[in-house]
């Protein structure tokens, strides 16, 4: 009996041959766009998610401005020390300048890199090990910088780049390579090729008018919703500028929020125009 089923079936796919092709065409480009759109899916969910205690790390967000409701991650720089002082939830927190693509220059060869900038608690947050060479570039305003092994390999090949110079930034101010460190094991919202020290104004008067982005990591245990309600409730006016309202969100979300946001917003920005 399924031998007969079968010889009709056959029979039948013979008949229809050209149907029987773009159905069979159709199966396999359906099945392959989806394989492709759930690899992408699993790729974008899985950012910021090899941390360290990546589960405790929040990026600290203040009201939006605009009509996405999404809030945004630019916030001051002398942030992440108050709340570190006033919290006895924080472990660590960290105020940094979101990683840009540079053009970085060597004996006149240019090469692409992401640079970052931090204060000193960016090692310990990001887990980043110092391989060879000094902290130096932990400095406020330091001439010296850090490279990851892989960039350091493609700019200087098998030499040791630790007392090197690399050139980019306003007019290629020459910068000193102090020390080699680890890079990103995976794919993460803040890349990074070289460390420069935060390149802020050291006299704390002014570190509120300054913006970076905050990120704290909160202790193991720690009732989130009611330490996001205190946070919350805070009221600060620092500068002539007042700071209220603020709330984070974790770090493993933060691309698809920012994603999402600029979506919203570009959504927004059209609807406007019409």
């Amino acid at each position: 009996m399924i031998l007969h089923y079968l010889k009709i079936a056959f029979r039948n796919l013979w008949k229809y041959k050209n149907q029987t092709l773009i159905s069979v065409l159709g199966l396999t480009v359906g099945f392959t766009c989806f394989a492709l759109a759930t690899l992408w899916v699993r790729y974008e969910m899985t950012y910021d998610s090899f941390y360290k205690n990546a589960a405790y790390k929040y990026l600290v967000y203040q009201p939006s401005r605009d009509q996405t409701g999404y809030g945004t991650r630019s916030t001051p720089v002398a942030l992440a020390n108050y709340l570190k002082e006033t919290f006895p939830e924080i472990a660590n927190a960290v105020s940094l300048s979101p990683p840009s693509q540079r053009t970085v220059a060597r004996e006149g060869v240019e090469y692409q890199a992401h640079v970052i900038q931090v204060d000193s608690s960016f090692l310990r947050m990001f887990d980043v090990k110092i391989i060879e060479g000094t902290p130096e570039f932990l400095l406020l305003e330091s001439p010296k910088v850090a490279i990851t092994e892989k960039k350091a390999r493609q700019l200087f090949g098998k030499e040791n780049p630790i007392g090197k110079t690399i050139s980019f930034g306003i007019n290629y101010q020459e910068l000193e390579i102090c020390a080699i460190v680890s890079g990103m094991a995976k794919q993460s919202s803040y890349p990074y090729d070289i460390i420069q020290s935060a390149r802020w104004i050291p006299n704390p008067n002014y570190l509120w008018n300054l913006i970076g982005h905050t990120m704290i990591e909160l202790y193991p245990g720690t009732d989130v919703e009611a330490f996001e309600k205190k946070l919350n409730e805070i009221e600060l006016v620092r500068e002539g500028l007042t700071f209220r309202k603020m709330t984070i969100k974790p770090l493993t979300k933060a691309l698809l929020r920012h994603l999402v946001g600029m979506t919203l917003s570009a959504k927004i920005s059209t609807t406007n125009l019409r």
